[in-house]
């Protein structure tokens, strides 16, 4: 069951359409939905900001108005994502529209959360990059700077990023000034390893 969040301006429209998307088979909820069903006379600012909200959390959106405000939504919701439809469109149509919109807003929140954890890769490895500079500018070779990364971040129970960000953080000094060359790893709670390198 789609799992639909009813929004509408007035009480007897609410409970009509509550009754009929219960009746074939969507569930309306108050939070926690898959779809966002907006009955509005007149589309506004308000609406649309209210829309790409609910869209950026994943959702899909379902916007219903007067078949004579329909081309002013269409170009207020433009480029959003949501589906606008005349209010004196059929049930069936809408509960089609109500599916597609729960199915697309399914795949937008898994391309939302694989592109935010390919930024997160992806900066973790520009800080790891970042701290092989370091290393290499205080006398290692680009390999030494890998293996000591890649020995910290296991010996420590750390990952890769947090030893870079020491690396970073340490290099650039207590002041923020002139970067200082990394010349210790650290080991847990921050202390100096033991002399010599492996």
């Amino acid at each position: 069951m789609t799992r639909v969040l009813l929004r509408a301006g007035t009480g007897y429209v609410r409970e009509k359409l509550e009754q009929r998307l219960a009746e074939s088979g969507f569930t309306p909820v108050e939070e926690g939905e898959e779809v966002t069903l907006i009955v509005q006379r007149c589309p506004d600012a308000a609406l649309a900001e209210e829309v790409r909200a609910r869209l950026a959390r994943g959702g899909g959106a379902v916007v219903v108005v007067k078949r004579e405000q329909l081309a002013a939504a269409e170009r207020l919701l433009a480029g959003s994502g949501a589906a606008v439809l005349a209010a004196d469109v059929s049930f069936p149509v809408l509960a089609g529209a109500l599916q597609a919109e729960a199915k697309a807003g399914e795949r937008l929140f898994a391309v939302s959360e694989e592109l935010f954890r390919l930024r997160e890769k992806l900066e973790s490895e520009k800080l790891v990059m970042r701290a092989k500079l370091v290393l290499v500018e205080g006398g290692m070779s680009e390999g030494e700077a890998h293996r000591l990364l890649e020995k910290q971040a296991m010996d420590r129970r750390i990952t890769r990023r947090e030893v870079a960000e020491e690396i970073v953080r340490q290099a650039r000094g207590q002041d923020g000034q002139k970067p200082a060359p990394y010349t210790e790893p650290l080991q847990p709670g921050g202390k100096p390893a033991k002399e010599g390198r492996e």
